[in-house]
């Protein structure tokens, strides 16, 4: 079973944190809708992107280190 943490960094639940928290506000400030629903969108393309980075750069590390060969010593 995956972490905690794990599970509330994925990309997939970040955005769908971000789309609900604006569409709360929505809720509670419909004069707003408009300028929140971009900012909903500019906040999910913003992590997309962030954790789609940091993704590839994890991955590439793995490739490195599986290159790399075991420890010697």
């Amino acid at each position: 079973m995956r972490s905690f943490l794990q599970r509330i960094s994925s990309r997939k639940f970040l955005v769908a944190l971000a789309v609900q928290a604006a569409s709360v506000v929505a809720l509670f400030y419909p004069q707003h809708e408009d300028s929140l629903h971009t900012a909903a969108i500019r906040i999910a393309a913003l992590a997309t992107l962030l954790l789609a980075a940091l993704g590839y750069g994890k991955i590439e590390a793995g490739v490195d280190k599986e290159s790399a060969g075991p420890p010697q010593g």
